[in-house]
């Protein structure tokens, strides 16, 4: 995870520093075949458009739970008997986990200590071997059907810079784990040599070995991860760091992580969520034992996801209790969700760039992701992302803009009565040279593209916040939608940059409805205008708060940007985690007034605050503290 380098640096000094071999699991409660053979691996291919899955709810639901650190101390694996191992695996098992990680090598300069057996290692000068720790805990674990996963993330090229890793003997080594009976290999840090990881992936999918590439949302500003993720069993997101971003501030993984998932349901691919419980990695671990359960559960709910990864927990996190706790709401859940596609047209590449900002529109996308997917999560849609148009129920097309035309199948989507919204990665095309397929899309927006455009840039200091130096061609930090105040920060919280860029459409190109604009006292053209449900979103970046316009517009509901939530709204079942204290105002999607909801209310140490059935009316309106999550589900 380059864009976490000081996380990642103390994730490995503590993994060592404490001496903790044995990482990670995945599992479901006790429900059907305990029988584990890593991580259920799809191979579905991602042009086989035609079985993507778009049911919100998927049947017997019922994912894995990993847990890293299966012993109450910190001894060294070398100092245990087998008999330990057993007794250890037997306290895992029983307490409802699926699964252990195994920390298969670190690093010692130009050296590479290893904890398995791998006759190709041994070939190598610069790898000692150290023990085999991995044998009796494969035994063990498989014996009560738990599967092993290998971490091997402490010597990836972006840790070990002295690394002598090539395409070859990566390749070698995975044949290795493979013959070891290994379930899943765990690394991360892909994008710093994307090839030796391809090499790891595709021998360990030829072995059917499941790969996990240990990833986070801010991967996707590095345009080489659609050259990877297709090869993985497992698409993994980590959710820490839940804070919504402020100009230039911590920044928000965990809700800018669903474009990851939602790339994962178009290739068919299983996914995880991996967190920390012993460590405070954005959330204080004070709040950990009752947060992650909730991120469970949300995430469970959005996209139903297959494997939930934790560091620590054998004591604080119960599996089976919260798996029960999950499926009450899952099994609520309505199962006639539409779908929102977001179809991004923007270059793959295999190769690392080596630039340090990656790919401008790669980047922009991430930082749009949280109002987009939050957008339409909480308009009562599922969502998918993929590289073309699938069939769906709306759109949200992410072009590169500038010279490209649109493809003949995104220009069709805007004669459809259907939603659909464009976004650029940059310019939006205009004037004498404009595109048939841009033109033809944009006049559907309400918008004359034959006249000129201008481009309009963000300032580079947060000073300009305020007042940009050219009030007429500058995006402004604020916006309003129906008299609503929105931030509009577009700012890139992880490197501190400021993404505020877009196109400025003059007033005499526009003859359908400016919807979402610019602070009235500077900043001209608006952010969102459209027609007959076709939308052209001209800002390359958006902030969290510009979910709430996207879920009016597709429906005619949404959460009020004032409040600071995040998760899932629906008319069977709505979750959403408080991210600061705030006043939650929400909108519920094809709820009628006059129905009557079930509302239980937890707070940040796992107490249940309140519980009572009540009468719908919109907007539902409560006052969450910090980390709360409140359920809503609907009466019959």
């Amino acid at each position: 995870m380059k864009n976490n380098r000081s996380v990642n640096t103390l994730k490995c000094r503590l993994i060592i520093l404490f001496f903790i071999p044995l990482l990670f699991a995945v599992t479901s409660c006790r429900q059907g075949n305990q029988e584990t053979k890593g991580v259920e691996e799809s191979g579905k291919d991602d042009k086989a458009v035609s079985s993507v899955k778009v049911s919100s709810v998927k049947e017997n639901y019922n994912p894995k739970y990993w847990l890293s650190g299966i012993y109450a101390d910190n001894r060294r694996e070398e100092e245990r008997t087998e008999n330990d191992v057993i007794s250890a695996i037997e306290d895992v098992y029983n307490k409802g986990w699926n699964g252990v990680m195994f920390w298969g090598a670190d690093r010692d300069g130009s050296k590479m200590n290893y904890f398995f057996k791998s006759p190709s290692l041994e070939k190598q000068e610069w790898a000692v071997f150290k023990e085999d720790g991995l044998t009796p805990l494969l035994r063990a674990a498989h014996k009560k059907g738990l599967g092993v996963m290998v971490n091997i993330e402490g010597v990836n090229p972006y840790h070990w810079q002295k690394n002598h890793w090539t395409i070859e003997n990566i390749k070698a080594v995975a044949s290795d784990l493979a013959a070891d009976s290994v379930d899943v290999v765990f690394e991360e840090c892909f994008e710093v040599r994307p090839e030796i990881f391809l090499s790891l992936a595709r021998e360990l999918k030829s072995k059917k070995v499941d790969y996990i590439s240990g990833t986070d949302p801010s991967i996707l500003r590095e345009a080489s991860f659609a050259a990877l993720w297709p090869e993985s069993g497992t698409v993994n997101i980590y959710n820490y760091y839940l804070k919504r971003d402020k100009i230039f501030g911590i920044a928000t993984l965990t809700q800018n992580g669903s474009l990851g998932y939602g790339w994962a349901k178009y290739w068919g691919h299983p996914t995880s969520l991996m967190s920390p419980m012993n460590r405070n990695w954005g959330i204080a671990g004070e709040y950990s034992p009752a947060v992650l359960p909730y991120l469970c559960m949300i995430r469970a709910l959005q996209f139903r996801v297959d494997n939930f990864i934790f560091f620590g927990g054998l004591n604080t996190f119960d599996p089976l209790k919260t798996q029960a706790w999950i499926s009450e709401y899952v099994n609520k859940q309505e199962n006639d969700r539409p779908v929102f596609n977001i179809v991004v047209l923007l270059k793959k590449q295999a190769d690392f760039i080596g630039n340090e900002t990656g790919n401008p529109a790669w980047n922009r996308l991430f930082n749009s992701g949280d109002a987009i997917t939050s957008g339409a999560m909480n308009a009562g849609y599922n969502v998918i992302v993929s590289d073309k148009p699938i069939p769906a129920d709306a759109y949200w097309i992410y072009a590169s803009g500038g010279k490209e035309d649109l493809p003949s199948e995104v220009v069709d989507l805007f004669k459809t009565d259907k939603p659909v919204f464009i976004q650029c990665g940059s310019t939006i095309p205009s004037g004498s040279s404009i595109t048939p397929g841009w033109k033809s899309a944009l006049e559907k927006c309400g918008v004359d593209a034959s006249k000129p455009f201008r481009s309009g840039r963000g300032g580079a200091d947060e000073e300009e916040a305020s007042l940009t130096e050219d009030q007429e061609q500058e995006i402004p930090y604020t916006g309003y939608y129906k008299d609503v105040y929105l931030r509009f920060t577009g700012a890139d919280v992880h490197r501190g940059v400021d993404l505020r860029s877009g196109t400025v459409i003059p007033e005499e190109a526009i003859s359908g409805t400016s919807y979402c604009i610019p602070n009235k006292t500077y900043g001209r053209g608006p952010y969102i205008l459209g027609k007959d449900r076709k939308y052209v979103v001209t800002a390359t970046s958006l902030s969290w708060e510009v979910a709430y316009p996207i879920s009016d517009l597709l429906a005619g509901c949404g959460i009020l940007p004032s409040s600071n939530v995040w998760g899932i709204a629906g008319r069977n079942v709505t979750a959403l985690l408080a991210i600061e204290t705030t006043e939650l105002k929400v909108n519920i999607p094809n709820l009628e007034d006059g129905s009557k909801i079930h509302v239980v209310v937890w707070d940040s140490r796992k107490n249940k605050k309140s519980d009572e059935t009540v009468i719908y009316k919109a907007p539902f309106q409560k006052m969450l503290m910090e980390y709360d999550l409140i359920l809503i589900d609907r009466v019959d």
